[in-house]
C-alpha cells in the first residue's frame, strides 16, 4: 500500500508504525529494496563505521579531514537530536525536509508490498541521496551490531571498528566475543580494515585474518603515546606510516580520532594540517559545553559503563572539580555499571524522569541504585524531568558553575530541545 504523505512530519509518523517490529535485523527485505533503487553500486568510495561507542566521533573527524582536503562527502549516522535531517548529510550540512521526502516517495514505490523498519527507511533514503549526487566518499554510520544492521547491504572500500563493549545484549550477545563477531560482520573480503579497539576480541581478529582483510590495528600498527615534552604531558599518535602528531588538544575521543587519520592516510587525504582541522572538530553531545544564562550545562550521551568511563576519564583530564549532575537513563541499561566510573567526581545527583518515554528508569529507580553505591540521600535529588533539574540546579547550587546532563540521547535531546 503507497503511503499518501507530503511533509516530513508525515512521513516519518507513517514510518514508525509502518513495521511491527522497532528493530527488525536482518538484510534480505532492505537489500531487495536498494536493489530495485539502484543505489548498491555507487561510484563513491564506502567508508562504514561500526562499534559500540566513538562512532559518531569518527565519522565527525572524518567529515573534518575530507572537507579540509577538498572531497565531496555524505555521511549517515543516527540517531538525531533535534532534527531528523541531523542524519543524513551532505558536506557536513543536513539535506531539507524535500530531499527527504522525494527520497522517502521513491522508496515507498520501489518496495511494493515488502514492509520496512524506521530505521531502514531512513538508511536507503541516505542511500537514494548520496547516489544522486557527485560524491567522493559515504560515511556510513552502523546503526546497531554491523553484520545484520541495514547499512550492511552495501560493500565498503573501508571498514572501521571503534570498540567494542558489552550493550544491546538482546541483540548482540551478552559477551565480548559475541559482540565483536556481529560487528566485525562489515569487513569483506580483502578490503581495508581499521580497528581502534585496543583489545580486540579473538573473534575480530580471526574473521579479519579470514578474510584476508587489509587490517591496521591500534596499539600495534597505529599507537596512542603520553609524551613528556619540556616538563609538559603531551598525547601523541604514532601513526602507521611513521608520523607522530601531538592530538592533546584534540577533544573528540582520541582513539576515534586516530581511526580516522588512519582512514585518511590509507585514502592519501589527509590534509597538510590535521591536528589543527580536528581541534575545531566538536560533536553534539560528547563534551558539549552549553552556555546559559547562569551557568553551563555539560552534555554527554555517555549510556553504556566504557562510554560513562570514557567521560569520567575526559573530566579528569580536562581538570573539572567535582561537579553536579543530572542523570537519566533507559531501563535496560545496566544502570549501576554506568554511574559507578562518575561517582568520585559528582557533588550532588539529579535523578529525572524522561515523561513519555516508555523505555525510561524511573527517576527514584536510579536513585535507588545510587544509594546502593554508597552515595548519602541527601545528594540525591529526584526531579520530574531534565528541565526541572536544571531549575533546580540554579536555584539551589551557588557554588558550581556547571551541571553535567548525561545518561543517555533522550536526555542531552531533552536539554537541547529547552536550552539549545
Amino acid at each position: 500500500m503507497v503511503a499518501r504523505c507530503h511533509t516530513l512530519a508525515e512521513w516519518l509518523t507513517w514510518q514508525e508504525s509502518n513495521h511491527p517490529n522497532a528493530i527488525d535485523l536482518g538484510l534480505e527485505r532492505v537489500k531487495t529494496v536498494a536493489e530495485r533503487l539502484g543505489v548498491l553500486t555507487p561510484s563513491a568510495r564506502i567508508i562504514t563505521i561500526a562499534g559500540t561507542n566513538g562512532k559518531g566521533s569518527c565519522v565527525a573527524a572524518l567529515e573534518a579531514l575530507l572537507a579540509a582536503s577538498g572531497k565531496t562527502f555524505g555521511a549517515y549516522t543516527s540517531p538525531h537530536f533535534l532534527h531528523y535531517n541531523e542524519r543524513i548529510r551532505l558536506a557536513g550540512q543536513p539535506v531539507s525536509d524535500a530531499q527527504l521526502c522525494e527520497a522517502f516517495a521513491r522508496i515507498d514505490h520501489a518496495r511494493g508490498d515488502i514492509s520496512l523498519t524506521y530505521f531502514e527507511f531512513g538508511t536507503l533514503a541516505a542511500m537514494d541521496i548520496f547516489y544522486r549526487e557527485p560524491l567522493d566518499y559515504w560515511l556510513m554510520e552502523i546503526g546497531l551490531g554491523g553484520r545484520l544492521d541495514a547499512v550492511n547491504i552495501i560493500a565498503p572500500d573501508v571498514a572501521v571498528l571503534t570498540s567494542i563493549a558489552i550493550d544491546h545484549e538482546a541483540w548482540l550477545g551478552n559477551t565480548r566475543e559475541q559482540i565483536g563477531r556481529e560487528k566485525v560482520g562489515i569487513c569483506r573480503p580483502g578490503i581495508a580494515f581499521v580497528c581502534a579497539e585496543p583489545d580486540p576480541p579473538r573473534s575480530v581478529v580471526e574473521h579479519a585474518a579470514a578474510l584476508n582483510c587489509r587490517s591496521l590495528w591500534l596499539g600495534h600498527d597505529y599507537r596512542l603515546e603520553s609524551l613528556n615534552v619540556n616538563g609538559q604531558s603531551q598525547q601523541h599518535l604514532m601513526t602507521s606510516q611513521g608520523q607522530s602528531l601531538n592530538v592533546s588538544q584534540v577533544t573528540l575521543p582520541k582513539a576515534s580520532v586516530a581511526a580516522a587519520i588512519e582512514v585518511c592516510l590509507l585514502e592519501a587525504c589527509l590534509p597538510q594540517q590535521p591536528v589543527g582541522v580536528l581541534a575545531q572538530a566538536t560533536l553534539t553531545g560528547r563534551m558539549q559545553l552549553l552556555a546559559l544564562p547562569k551557568g553551563r550545562l555539560l552534555l554527554d550521551v555517555a549510556h553504556n559503563p566504557a562510554s560513562a568511563q570514557l567521560l569520567a576519564d575526559e573530566l579528569k583530564r580536562q581538570q573539572y572539580a567535582k561537579l553536579p549532575a543530572t542523570v537519566a537513563m533507559m531501563a535496560d541499561k545496566d544502570i549501576a555499571q554506568v554511574l559507578a566510573p562518575l561517582l568520585a567526581q559528582v557533588s550532588h545527583w539529579y535523578c529525572a524522569d524522561l515523561a513519555g518515554n516508555t523505555r525510561a528508569a524511573k527517576a527514584v529507580d536510579i536513585a535507588s541504585v545510587l544509594v546502593t553505591l554508597g552515595v548519602p540521600a541527601e545528594a540525591i535529588t529526584c526531579v520530574e524531568s531534565v528541565e526541572h533539574s536544571v531549575a533546580q540546579w540554579q536555584s539551589s547550587d551557588t557554588t558550581s558553575e556547571c551541571l553535567l546532563v548525561f545518561g543517555s540521547f533522550f536526555t542531552v535531546t531533552a536539554a537541547l530541545e529547552h536550552y539549545a
